[in-house]
């Protein structure tokens, strides 16, 4: 699968972007995995990081916050003897993962405001711990590369691409740190998008009637009218309402987006590279398009269908802490599992696939099966 994907993704140089789409959507999730030892009853977490192409849902770079090949003793013992701790991280030479040190003074600053009762104290750890095979990678180094990765894919395009981003500002930070020369050509948008996660259906199906009301009050439409509208035409009313209102806004700010959808309640957007060069017209289709619902939707296939992914089970009795019999003890393989559904996702599809992300995106002419791999 690696050597076939590594074939394959060599040609995003072909890819027909203007036709297939210009939009990314970036955001990361939580896998836990179960604890190695009973003497440390704390979770293993690692972070999932995607970028999926918008319009075809084609995972494009897809990077596990784990190192299999790394060995914490030695990590250790190579900082101390090129006296890495006394430099700032940017200097150092092992900057890449975390150190077994600064990882516990990390979970003891996490869990220094946290108030224990004197009953449950004795069976308490801390909430993490590090994998006792490999090596945990950094976020914020996970997320350059990540972003590198991308601009990498796409260099050779001279098109005007807009990636969306989970509302983390370390990532904010990645993006447009490595995206600066597109931005400064006016060749990128980097939008972050924040949104309430943990709504019920029935507040969420609450916002979505409050914001068809509120769409109603702006255009005059009513929303069996609004229903009976082509969408294009529906869609260009909703960009002109919503220009009215960013007509009043500040370039750059936070905007909270008035029509609520159920997969994305209360969603607040704001684009980062707006600068007041960017019309109120664009910037409202922005907004419009500012999701991500095409790497949501990933994550929530691969929580469905891979049952060491899923969300992780936490009961009074156990003092809140997460295991489940299906989760994993090896993040490396984890790290396989993930690697191989991503492929099988781009790829593969299922049996009701007619057209597989690859396809739709342009990198394949058919579906590909396993007969294709080993023969």
């Amino acid at each position: 699968m690696r050597a076939f994907t590594a074939r394959r993704e060599g040609c995003f140089d072909s890819v027909d972007w203007e036709r297939v789409g210009r939009r990314f959507a970036t955001d990361s999730q939580s896998l836990v995995l179960n604890w190695p030892s009973k003497r440390t009853r704390a979770a293993v977490e690692v972070q999932h990081l995607c970028t999926a192409h918008a319009n075809s849902g084609y995972i494009v770079a897809a990077h596990v916050g784990f190192d299999p090949d790394a060995k914490m003793p030695d990590i250790e013992a190579a900082m101390l003897a090129t006296n890495d701790f006394a430099l700032p991280r940017a200097f150092r030479q092992q900057a890449r993962v975390w150190s077994r040190s600064e990882f516990a003074a990390y979970v003891d600053k996490r869990t220094r405001k946290v108030v224990i009762s004197e009953r449950e104290a004795p069976d308490f750890d801390d909430d993490l711990q590090l994998p006792h095979d490999g090596a945990k990678i950094r976020q914020d180094v996970a997320q350059y590369a990540h972003a590198l990765l991308l601009r990498r894919f796409i260099h050779r395009s001279d098109s005007r691409f807009t990636i969306v981003l989970d509302g983390d500002s370390g990532l904010a930070r990645a993006f447009v740190a490595v995206f600066a020369k597109r931005v400064q050509r006016e060749k990128a948008e980097v939008i972050v998008v924040q949104f309430d996660k943990e709504q019920t259906n029935d507040a969420r199906n609450a916002l979505v009637a409050e914001g068809r009301a509120e769409l109603e009050q702006h255009t005059g439409i009513t929303p069996q009218q609004f229903d009976s509208i082509p969408t294009q035409y529906a869609l260009e009313i909703i960009d002109g309402a919503v220009a009215e209102q960013l007509a009043k806004c500040a370039p750059g700010m936070p905007f909270a987006w008035p029509y609520h959808t159920k997969s994305e309640p209360n969603r607040h957007i704001r684009i980062l590279t707006d600068r007041g060069q960017i019309a109120v017209e664009r910037q409202a289709r922005l907004m419009r398009l500012a999701t991500l619902r095409s790497v949501d939707a990933y994550f929530h296939k691969i929580r469905s269908n891979i049952r060491a992914t899923a969300r992780a089970g936490r009961t009074a009795s156990s003092n809140n802490r997460a295991w489940d019999r299906h989760y994993l003890y090896n993040p490396a393989t984890l790290c396989k599992i993930i690697e191989i559904y991503r492929f099988k996702h781009n790829w593969m599809g299922s049996r009701a696939t007619t057209e597989t992300p690859a396809m739709r995106i342009g990198l394949a002419a058919g579906k590909i099966y396993e007969r294709d791999l080993f023969s």
